[in-house]
């Protein structure tokens, strides 16, 4: 973004700058005005919300407050406690009385409460079965909400939501006058029980209630056909809850009677729904406005630019090659500063021009005077060769084969001013160095040359050996004060890499000598620099390495990497 900005023409770039200049600030103060306002609409919807789930709640509260007197007429009923608590001397006497008393007191609730489904006394006494109004604890001892209700004593309310009932029990604590215990089991349609809650909210709305256990009794949507996407079932709803998103509102509100806890959700896409087309009506006019603004910007930019298109017509001359351009200004202006210092730039610009071709012009002089430098090497081998010739005349052989081996040293060391040569050539150079130095030291030392011919064809540093062969003698064997000196020079593959060493069998060093002679240059002798040139040509992770023992001897080891020469 940055570099088409850079590339955009001046004109282009005041217009986006006055657009957005306009169009930013107005945008932002929507942003903002759009944020109150839903805040706004969120907390009024909230408050209604509260009224809505508090009016339900109190509601549903109140028919569970009629239940629960129902409840209590009959556990506490102490007709009813004589009748399930008295001995009697025959069936038919305890059926007469069930029939007479019972059944029309326990009638009563159903009649007077249609939603009241079924009314049962549960007593653990050996007793048979009467329909649904008398029957033996057994029944429900079994169940997941018997022991809750023996232990506390009081009454609860449970959900049972696959039969979609809702059920109250209570313990008749009456019937201990007897010896007896005993269960009311009285339920209630479900629907019955929740109607509150549809008549109470209003649509786009949806309620779950959940038991004190968590697990939910109650789950309803209030949502029109087209936005029947936002319902929510009780796991999603506990995950908005849990993970704090701001897609819904959510209020939750526990009953003091039943400790249900009721969650009241609506979308806030909903509720901030009425102020959307007012945001997008008012961005639609600022959009128009601020188009305007760059068309009006546009062309009085064109009209401030005129002057600046003048001099970028003169720059393309100069770019062609015409430095005889004039452009002159009269306005003191920042654009009048800047056409002015043009033309000024353009006459510094021909005094260089000239500078530079004189440059050029002693530059090739030099290069000249380096191309006669060049012969000097082509004078010393004829030289060479003459006094080879005259040796031989003279039948001097030894001054013949040191002529030579000298003659072939300089010609593969100079190797054309070039950096690298084969490992061919280098190693029938250091042949021929080691001739020289045989023929120095009398032959008082021996050479060895295990090097594998594969690797000839490899690439390699010019002069890479020398410094370590030199060392080697100098250092090494020339120090030397028993036995005779040895200098083996071996050459072999290891996979991707080059492996050469040269050994000897001299007084050695110890492993600080060894160390300092890779990061000092050393009384002179180059092996530094030959590590630093491996690491620079090769990479850092080729080095030479240097092992050495006193009184042993020193290997140094090189490892390249296979270039073909």
């Amino acid at each position: 973004m940055v570099s088409w900005f850079r590339n955009v023409r001046l004109g282009y770039k005041l217009a986006i700058v006055y657009a957005l200049s306009g169009f930013l600030p107005v945008v932002a103060v929507l942003s903002v005005t759009y944020v109150q306002m839903k805040q706004i609409l969120l907390q009024n919807e909230r408050n209604s919300m509260e009224s809505y789930l508090y009016q339900a709640l109190a509601s549903m509260e109140n028919k569970l407050a009629i239940y629960t007197n129902l409840n209590n007429y009959i556990c506490y009923n102490q007709t009813i406690s004589q009748v399930i608590g008295y001995q009697y001397d025959s069936v038919y006497e305890m059926y007469n009385q069930l029939v007479t008393i019972l059944d029309p007191m326990l009638a009563s609730l159903k009649y007077f409460h249609n939603d009241v489904g079924k009314a049962t006394i549960y007593v653990d006494k050996d007793m048979i079965k009467h329909g649904d109004t008398l029957a033996p604890i057994s029944e429900i001892i079994d169940t997941n909400w018997y022991r809750s209700v023996a232990d506390s004593g009081e009454m609860q309310w449970f959900v049972d939501k696959n039969e979609e009932i809702v059920f109250g029990v209570s313990p008749m604590s009456m019937l201990k006058r007897y010896g007896l215990d005993g269960i009311l089991y009285i339920s209630v349609e479900y629907d019955s029980m929740f109607e509150t809650f549809k008549q109470t909210l209003q649509n786009n709305y949806g309620i779950v209630i959940f038991d004190e256990k968590g697990n939910a009794v109650y789950e309803k949507a209030f949502f029109d056909k087209k936005y029947l996407e936002y319902e929510l079932n009780a796991a999603q709803l506990l995950d908005q809850k849990k993970n704090q998103e701001n897609e819904y509102t959510i209020l939750s509100e526990t009953s003091s009677v039943t400790g249900w806890t009721a969650c009241l959700y609506k979308p806030n896409s909903l509720i901030v729904w009425s102020v959307t087309p007012i945001i997008r009506i008012a961005l639609i006019a600022v959009f128009v406005m601020t188009l305007m603004s760059v068309i009006v910007m546009m062309i009085l930019t064109r009209f401030v630019t005129k002057r600046i298109r003048r001099l970028r017509s003169g720059m393309k001359e100069v770019e062609q090659g015409n430095f005889e351009v004039n452009i002159t200004s009269d306005s003191r202006d920042e654009i009048g500063d800047l056409v002015n210092g043009f033309d000024s730039m353009l006459l510094q610009l021909n005094t260089l021009i000239k500078e530079v071709y004189e440059g050029r012009i002693k530059e090739k002089e030099y290069e000249m005077r380096a191309l006669q430098a060049q012969i000097n090497p082509h004078f010393l081998y004829n030289t060479l060769s003459l006094i080879n010739w005259k040796a031989i005349e003279a039948d001097a052989q030894d001054i013949s084969k040191i002529t030579l081996a000298l003659s072939t040293f300089y010609r593969t060391s100079l190797n054309k001013g070039k950096n690298v040569m084969s490992l061919s050539d280098e190693l029938r150079n250091m042949r021929s160095y080691l001739d020289i130095q045989l023929m120095m030291h009398d032959y008082e030392f021996d050479v060895e040359f295990d090097v594998d011919e594969s690797i000839g064809q490899y690439q390699s540093l010019n002069l890479m050996l020398q410094p370590l062969i030199e060392n080697a003698i100098a250092h090494g064997i020339d120090v030397k004060t028993d036995g005779r000196g040895k200098l083996t020079i071996t050459g072999k593959e290891d996979g991707d890499l080059i492996v050469l060493t040269v050994s000897d069998n001299g007084v050695g060093m110890s492993d600080e000598q060894a160390a300092r002679i890779l990061t000092e240059e050393s009384k002179g002798y180059g092996v530094r620099n030959v590590n630093e040139r491996i690491k620079l040509y090769y990479g850092e992770q080729y080095s030479l390495q240097i092992e050495s023992k006193i009184g042993q001897g020193t290997k140094a080891s090189i490892r390249i990497p296979k270039r073909i020469s």
